[in-house]
């Protein structure tokens, strides 16, 4: 085992005992989704052992209702401050790469309410939703749009093949027959149109669904807000495993979360984890 990830362990292990003053967090680089993850894991730490938490401000975070109430400073000389590292919620991730973490209670009606307010915009987003009465499905396609490359040989749960987004669109028109399905593409991808076009091909003549995308300005540093806030507005999420998408799928409940949960390197094929409101 790696010195780091031991002395990561112990020190997660060790918290309880360590009656820190405060919780802080460190960010792994990466982008809105990772330094979202990790936020939130380290304000669970502060909630659960009842202590502040140091915000440290991240890329869009100035946009969000936190960076006006969580605490920055604080005037002491306590070195007593537990960081908390980056770790995802990828089942792949943390089985393959030098990770270790801490369970969170998601569900906690009090720990979603206080992170909900949180995790909102400060001004008006232009979002999209799906019609009134009309049951909506958000579907994450994360291709890379130019800033990943070769993701799937690296992270093959996040860049899944296209037919895993086929087959959970599939799995919601099973789920719920006789209704009609209002599908918004959320990607990175440079040609959505043509992924839309691929689905299609796969799915009934009859299917009732219509898919909708946004034709133009779609790369990966575009509508980053209003596409993340978007996905809150939707009955069905299916998304892979990106904290982009991941986020909204532990602190929203979704009537349907069809995600790709880990990766079968024998068989060469994404493992599914598919979740239904109660």
């Amino acid at each position: 085992m790696r010195t780091s990830l031991l002395i990561i362990m112990i020190a997660v292990a060790n918290f309880a005992f360590a009656a820190p003053q405060y919780v802080t967090y460190d960010f792994s680089g990466g982008r809105l989704g990772d330094c979202l993850i990790t936020y939130l894991h380290a304000k669970w730490l502060a909630y659960e052992k009842g202590v502040p938490l140091l915000y440290k401000p991240f890329e869009y975070s100035s946009f969000l209702v936190l960076h006006d109430r969580e605490l920055r400073k604080v005037q002491t000389a306590s070195k007593n401050i537990y960081k908390c590292p980056y770790f995802p919620e990828s089942t792949w991730e943390m089985k393959n790469h030098p990770f270790s973490g801490f369970a969170v209670d998601w569900k906690d009606p009090e720990f979603r309410t206080i992170v909900r307010e949180l995790i909102a915009p400060k001004g008006k987003l232009d979002l999209i939703r799906p019609p009134e009465n009309v049951r909506g499905v958000a579907l994450h396609v994360r291709e890379g749009g130019g800033y990943d490359v070769n993701g799937f040989a690296y992270f093959p749960t996040k860049f899944p093949p296209l037919s895993f987004y086929i087959d959970g669109v599939k799995a919601a028109l099973a789920q719920f027959p006789g209704e009609h399905l209002y599908c918004q593409l959320f990607t990175d991808a440079l040609d959505p149109a043509a992924l839309i076009t691929k689905i299609r091909q796969e799915l009934p003549p009859d299917a009732s669904i219509e898919f909708h995308y946004r034709d133009n300005n779609n790369v990966h540093d575009a509508n980053v807000l209003e596409d993340f806030f978007s996905l809150f507005e939707f009955d069905i999420l299916i998304r892979p495993a990106s904290n982009f998408s991941i986020v909204p799928s532990l602190i929203c409940d979704y009537a349907m979360v069809y995600a790709a949960e880990d990766y079968d390197a024998e068989q060469g094929r994404v493992v599914v984890k598919m979740e239904l409101a109660p």
